[in-house]
Formats: C-alpha cells, sequence, structure tokens
C-alpha cells in the first residue's frame, strides 16, 4: 500500500463523504478504502475524518491536508500526460450539482455523452441554491451569478439571459402593459435563487426602469416559478431558455421585447485540482458543448 494511492482514496472521500461511496467507484474494497486513510492517519499522526454510525466529517487536519494532496496527485497526472500514459476510455462516477432549469436540459442531452462513453457514470443532484462542494461529496456544480469563494475553480459557461412572460390565458388589471413601471401593480411570481433582493432591473429606450415587483407568489426553484406564470398566477422573470419553446407556441407572452434585463453568468465550478481527472473533465467538457445551445455571451 503506498501514499499516492492512499491520497487519492483520501481526496475522494473528502468529495463524496462517504467511504463505501470511494469503494464503487474505485472497484477496491470498503475495507481498502478504510486502510487507505488509516495509513495517512498514521502517516501524519493525527485523524482527517471525524466518524459516526451517520455521518463523515472531515476534520481540521484534513482540510489542511486537502490542498496539498490535490497538488500532488496534480503534478503527478500532468506527468502521465505528458509521457502519453493517460488511460484511453473514461469511467467512472461524476457527481454534479445543478439547479432545477439547467437540470432538466443537461438529462435531455446526457445519453448523448453516455453513448460515448459507456463505462461513464453522472449523478445529479438538483437544487436551486449554493452548497458547499466538498461536504455534499460533488465533483463538478453549476453556478449561476459571480462566483464569491475564492477556493473554487471556476469555468464560464456562458450568460443566461432572461425574459418577462405572462401566460397567454391572463389579463392585465388596468390595460395593457407599455413601461416596466406598470408592473407596479400587477400579480409577480419571483424566482429566489441566490436570496438578496428581488428588484427588477431594466434597460431600453436609453433609461433604467428599476421595478420592485408586487409579489404574490416566490419560489426558490424556478420549475414552480414557471409552473405558477403557466398557471396564471402572474407574471414572472426566468431563463430565456427555460422559456423560450413555451413563448413560440404561444402558451406565454413575452413582455417588454425591447427592454434588457441584465444576464447572470453561469459558471461551473470545482474545488480542484485544476488538471481534473479525466472523467470529470469530459463532463466539463460536455457541459461547455452543450451550453452553446441555450446560453449566449453577454
Amino acid at each position: 500500500m503506498d501514499l499516492l494511492s492512499a491520497l487519492h482514496s483520501f481526496v475522494r472521500v473528502a468529495a463524496t463523504g462517504s467511504f463505501s461511496a470511494v469503494s464503487r467507484e474505485t472497484g477496491a474494497s470498503q475495507p481498502t478504502i478504510s486502510r487507505h486513510i488509516a495509513l495517512l492517519e498514521a502517516h501524519y499522526g493525527t485523524t482527517l475524518f471525524a466518524r459516526t454510525t451517520r455521518s463523515l466529517m472531515m476534520t481540521e487536519d484534513g482540510r489542511s491536508l486537502l490542498p496539498h494532496a490535490y497538488e500532488v496527485l496534480e503534478i503527478l497526472e500532468t506527468a502521465e500526460t505528458v509521457l502519453g500514459r493517460r488511460r484511453a476510455s473514461v469511467s467512472g462516477l461524476v457527481r454534479l450539482g445543478v439547479t432545477t432549469a439547467f437540470g432538466l436540459y443537461l438529462t435531455s442531452r446526457i445519453n448523448d455523452l453516455l453513448k460515448r462513453h459507456p463505462d461513464l457514470s453522472v449523478e445529479l443532484i438538483m437544487r436551486d441554491g449554493f452548497g458547499d462542494l466538498v461536504e455534499e461529496g460533488l465533483d463538478l456544480a453549476i453556478r449561476v451569478g459571480e462566483i464569491a469563494e475564492g477556493s473554487l475553480i471556476a469555468r464560464k459557461l456562458g450568460a443566461v439571459h432572461r425574459s418577462l412572460v405572462m401566460s397567454a390565458k391572463c389579463f392585465t388589471p388596468g390595460g395593457p402593459l407599455e413601461h416596466p413601471r406598470d408592473l407596479a401593480d400587477q400579480p409577480c411570481v419571483v424566482y429566489t435563487y441566490g436570496g438578496g433582493r428581488q428588484d427588477w432591473h431594466f434597460y431600453g429606450n436609453g433609461e433604467e426602469s428599476v421595478v420592485a415587483p408586487a409579489t404574490v407568489f416566490r419560489a426558490n426553484s424556478s420549475e414552480a416559478a414557471l409552473y405558477a406564470v403557466q398557471a396564471g398566477v402572474g407574471i414572472g422573470l426566468l431563463p430565456e431558455f427555460q422559456v423560450r419553446d413555451l413563448v413560440a407556441s404561444g402558451e406565454l407572452i413575452h413582455i417588454f421585447p425591447n427592454w434588457r434585463v441584465s444576464p447572470m453568468p453561469l459558471y461551473a465550478v470545482h474545488t480542484g485540482p485544476r488538471t481534473l481527472p479525466l472523467r470529470t473533465r469530459t463532463v466539463l467538457d460536455f457541459l461547455v458543448e452543450i451550453s452553446s445551445g441555450i446560453l449566449r455571451s453577454e
């Protein structure tokens, strides 16, 4: 048993939060993974994970070791790349955290990826909100908005443009809407991704209009917000790629198409190393590939 194998098991346990998950992923037995961690703990004279019957949490010493373990494995993988010894096949499990709308779009395309790489498997964790990648055991995650955490490595996928829409079955009290300020008295559905203030900023005709929507329904899920708009609950500001087909079919009406709403950048993020395992880099490349079909530049 060598330290490199033990370090690899360590970073995967840190990422997945589970000995059994790493066992399934690598094909090594769970006792082998446990021995790898015990070897490191004996070598460094510390405890790397706090274990209970229900959870596995990294200790402070474990968090201190993690970036150094990534660095060692990155150097090794770089050397293998230079010497041409990288495995040709893509295999293993990649756990990917995604927003609901993007996750549903990815699901409609995922078979393209899996057909190319039959030994690859992907697990989606769908949630419209931020989380800790290490605690949730994620290899990659999709983030909307600017990235505040300096520890994350980000790859920009594009920009999410948004459309103000309403159900074609609805009518607007007070008559037709001609300017964003007319929204003040209209029932609105607010998608609360990321928290914070929910003012809507419109730009058009050489002016800026900031609207505090009269919220009658809010949700931290874009799908729930979309269903509410479709049901006629109110007017909603939603990702363009999510409502594009519904607008084209006439089910939803795009309000103020000549006014622009600031787009939100979309990133794929990971904790490192910069030289990702082949399976993770393959999924990341696929995310870049399919994003070009639904996202635009700023």
